[in-house]
C-alpha cells in the first residue's frame, strides 16, 4: 500500500462495572463512540519512521514500539483533540497508528486482539478498544488477567436521531492517565460486590434494553443512575461524584435544559448528555451554557453517534 488515511471518532465512558479482589475480571465498562471531535491520519511508507502534525511525539513512541514489527511509515495526524480530557484519545490514536502502519508494511487487517497488544491498549477499558473497530455503544466484560483484552460482550447501534452534547469545562483539572491513574486505581477501595452488581443490572436491563427499544428517557435515566454510583465510588479520588464543582454545575444545568442522561466521560473534564432537540433548540441549549458557565464556544458543540468503526482508504 501506497498510502492509506484513516478515520475514527471518540469515545464516551459512561463507566466501570467493578473492581477489587472480589471481582474475577476487572473494570468491565460500557460507553459511546461519537463522531466528533475525531481523528483523522495517513501513513505511508518511507525511508525512516517519521511523525508529523498534532500529537507527533505520541506518535513516534508508538512507531518505536512496534519497532521491528513493521517497515518504516511516515504518520501524518491531520486532525486530532487534545488529549487526557475523557475523550479517550490516547487510544483511538494508538489503535490508528498501529492499523495504518500494519497496513503501510504489507500487513493484513489485525484481530481487535492483535491491535490491543501491539498498541498497548485495553488494559483498563475495553470501550474504546471495541469501538475502534465496531462503532457504536458499546459494553466489554472487563480483563481475566494484566496480559487479556476486555472481551466486546453486547454492542448496539446507537439511534441517529438522538443527538450527543459534548461540554469541556476550561476551569476543569485534566483527566489522569498513564502512572497517576494507576496510582488513583491503587488507593481507591474495592467496589463492593453488590454496587457492582447494581451497575451490571443497569447496563443490561435499563440502559441496553433502552437503547434497544429506542426509550429515550429510560435511556438518560439509566446513564445518570450508573453516573452517581460510579461518580461516589471515584468520589475518594477526585473529590466528588465529578471532577470539579463546575463540571458539577454544568450537568445539572444540562438538566435543567431538556437534556437526559448527563454525566462525566471516564475522568474528564469532558462532559455529555442526550436529547432529541431539533437545529434551533440545540443553538438555544448552547448559548445558555456559554452566558451561564463562562463557557468559550469550542467547548460546547453536539455531535452524533459513530455507529462505524475505524475507516481506512487509500487516498488519490
Amino acid at each position: 500500500m501506497s498510502r492509506a488515511r484513516l478515520t475514527t471518532g471518540s469515545r464516551l465512558h459512561f463507566g466501570l462495572l467493578g473492581w477489587g479482589p472480589h471481582v474475577r475480571r476487572q473494570f468491565g465498562g460500557v460507553g459511546l463512540m461519537i463522531e466528533s471531535p475525531g481523528l483523522e491520519l495517513t501513513a505511508e511508507p518511507a525511508d525512516r519512521a517519521e511523525a508529523v502534525g498534532p500529537l507527533a511525539g505520541r506518535v513516534a513512541e508508538l512507531l518505536d514500539r512496534l519497532g521491528p514489527a513493521i517497515r518504516p511509515v511516515r504518520v501524518e495526524v491531520l486532525r486530532a483533540p487534545d488529549e487526557h480530557v475523557g475523550l479517550g484519545v490516547g487510544t483511538q490514536l494508538s489503535l490508528a497508528v498501529t492499523r495504518l502502519a500494519l497496513a503501510a508494511s504489507g500487513v493484513g487487517p489485525p484481530t481487535v486482539e492483535e491491535l490491543a497488544r501491539l498498541s498497548g491498549r485495553g488494559r483498563r477499558s475495553g470501550v474504546g478498544l471495541h469501538g475502534f473497530a465496531r462503532g457504536g455503544l458499546i459494553v466489554d466484560g472487563g480483563r481475566a488477567g494484566a496480559d487479556d483484552a476486555p472481551p466486546l460482550v453486547a454492542r448496539h447501534g446507537f439511534p441517529a436521531e438522538w443527538s450527543v452534547l459534548v461540554v469541556r469545562p476550561p476551569a476543569a483539572p485534566a483527566g489522569r492517565h498513564g502512572g497517576e491513574e494507576v496510582a488513583a486505581f491503587a488507593e481507591l477501595p474495592p467496589m463492593p460486590e453488590r454496587t457492582s452488581e447494581r451497575l451490571c443490572r443497569l447496563v443490561l436491563m435499563d440502559l441496553l434494553s433502552a437503547v434497544a427499544t429506542r426509550d429515550l428517557p429510560s435511556f438518560g435515566a439509566a446513564v445518570s443512575e450508573i453516573q452517581r454510583v460510579v461518580g461516589s465510588a471515584f468520589a475518594p479520588a477526585q473529590g466528588g461524584v465529578y471532577s470539579s464543582p463546575q463540571s458539577e454545575a454544568i450537568v445539572a444545568d444540562m438538566g435543567r435544559l431538556g437534556l437526559v442522561g448527563a454525566g462525566q466521560s471516564s475522568w474528564g473534564p469532558s462532559l455529555y448528555a442526550f436529547g432529541t432537540l431539533d437545529g434551533d433548540a440545540r443553538r438555544d441549549v448552547a448559548a445558555r451554557l456559554l452566558d451561564r458557565h463562562g463557557l468559550t464556544p469550542s467547548a460546547v458543540h453536539w455531535t452524533r453517534a459513530r455507529n462505524v468503526g475505524a475507516e481506512m482508504t487509500s487516498p488519490t
